[in-house]
């Protein structure tokens, strides 16, 4: 009997101590060290939102895109019997104050069908917008409101001076939910050929965590200053929403490019007749460069050009424009494209194992267009194309970058009219492969000879590989 009631005591002295031991565990965790907030952040977010939302508008557009229908072709081919039709759209994105005349700036994407433009201001004031000016080479575009109801600018600030890791606010309009805020910090910076087109040489984006969907486009990233550090531009993601990996355009290119739209109505930008891409260890390796070599190398000259005039060839490696070091060929890019027409540059080109210095005329960007179009590539298939790029061709597991990618597909033309999109790249013509674009409106010029063209091509949008046949008078 003793031995019973001291089973059911201890019994239920350990049931009592393991209740208590819980009660303890979960009522009195153990302390932690935790890092005062001697610098006010956890109130900084809170004042950058409230300092920055008036500046940051709604932009809703209404317009008409031209919507691909394709019928299935012959033989399984999805190129062929392709139909278009003009199809009505809604959207919705953001934008910034950047002027007390009213000056917004906002994504070329967001703007660039649109047929009517509304801006919706904080304090629920609507306002008609017109278009200033668009430049889609870096996605920017700036419209214009005659009314900001006294709503004060906000300020650009110093993009050149971010820093991984520093703390960043978006405020947006992500699916409607206007003036959201979130926050995170800088990723990563410089960030290139991730652009929606692809590697134009002019992105540089500001990577970033913190929450951009869907309608954040063309609304402010800002530190904790409340400066406008970068303009929300896009998301990688596999989900359509925000998986952490955004994308803003550095303040310092939204200035230049907002005060030449303002001022111009477009962007000037210098050319010199060259497509380029960057020195690597497989470049290295196959054009037997000095072991750390830097810079870009030439892939094609244009004919006609001041690159051709001023005697630069095929597989010079360009790393210094006039004082300024060269490591990349984003980096000559920007370079070329800030320089004034009529000027000269002098390029330090790796030749053969030697330096040369050659002095290079600056042409109109628009005028380079010019020649390009006298190609028969776009005069006979209205197709603009450039080379595909080295991370383009280790993305699609080329062992080489062979091929041309379409920037351009003229309305009404032979290519227009089987389907061909910007984006599309072309393997081959006929039964040869193509190597450049200059090769390329040599390969149209002789195929039409026969009254069709035949393409290999790779589908920008699907990824499907194909011959596409062209009918060219």
């Amino acid at each position: 009997m003793k031995n019973i009631k001291k089973t059911v005591l201890l019994s239920v002295l350990l049931t009592f101590s393991g209740v208590l031991f819980c009660f303890q565990t979960f009522a009195q965790p153990p302390a932690r060290k935790v890092l005062q907030d001697r610098g006010g952040f956890a109130e900084a977010i809170v004042a950058v939102a409230e300092a920055a939302k008036s500046g940051v508008v709604h932009i809703g557009i209404e317009g008409t895109v031209l919507q691909q229908a394709p019928m299935q072709g012959p033989f399984g081919s999805p190129f062929s019997n392709t139909a278009f039709q003009k199809v009505p759209i809604r959207a919705l994105g953001s934008g910034v104050l950047i002027g007390s005349d009213g000056h917004i700036i906002t994504n070329n994407h967001v703007v660039e069908n649109a047929d009517r433009i509304t801006v919706l201001f904080h304090d629920g004031s609507q306002e008609p917008a017109k278009v200033v000016g668009k430049d889609p080479f870096t996605d920017l575009a700036v419209v214009k409101v005659d009314n900001v109801h006294g709503v004060p600018p906000l300020s650009l600030g110093d993009s050149d001076a971010l820093q991984v890791g520093e703390w960043v606010v978006a405020i947006g309009n992500p699916r409607g939910l206007d003036w959201t805020v979130t926050h995170g910090i800088v990723s990563a910076l410089h960030r290139t050929d991730i652009g929606p087109s692809g590697a134009t040489g002019f992105a540089d984006f500001i990577q970033t965590d913190a929450a951009i969907n869907p309608g954040n486009s063309g609304g402010p990233l800002l530190n904790l200053k409340g400066e406008v550090i970068g303009l929300n531009s896009m998301i990688i993601s596999q989900s359509q929403g925000s998986e952490g990996l955004g994308f803003a355009i550095p303040a310092s290119m939204v200035r230049s490019i907002a005060e030449s739209l303002i001022a111009k109505g477009k962007v000037v930008r210098g050319e010199l007749g060259l497509n380029f891409q960057t020195v690597d260890a497989s470049i290295i390796k196959g054009l037997h460069l000095p072991q750390g070599t830097t810079g870009a190398v030439v892939v094609e000259v244009i004919p006609n050009t001041p690159a051709a005039q001023a005697g630069i060839e095929q597989g010079d490696v360009v790393n210094r424009l006039n004082e300024k070091a060269v490591a990349s060929s984003y980096e000559l890019r920007r370079l070329i494209s800030a320089s004034e027409p009529g000027a000269k540059v002098s390029l330090a080109i790796l030749r053969g194992g030697r330096q040369l210095e050659l002095a290079v005329s600056v042409m109109d960007q628009t005028e380079l267009v010019r020649l390009e179009a006298e190609h028969p590539a776009y005069e006979l298939l209205g197709l603009q194309v450039e080379p595909l790029s080295a991370q383009q061709a280790r993305r699609l597991s080329l062992p080489r970058p062979i091929g041309v990618v379409v920037t351009e597909v003229v309305p009404g033309s032979p290519a227009d009219s089987v389907g061909m999109l910007k984006g599309d790249i072309v393997f081959r013509v006929g039964d040869s492969d193509v190597s450049s674009s200059q090769a390329f409106s040599r390969l149209i010029g002789e195929a039409v000879r026969s009254g069709t063209v035949l393409l290999l091509i790779r589908d920008g949008k699907s990824g499907r590989m194909g011959y596409l046949q062209l009918p060219v008078s």
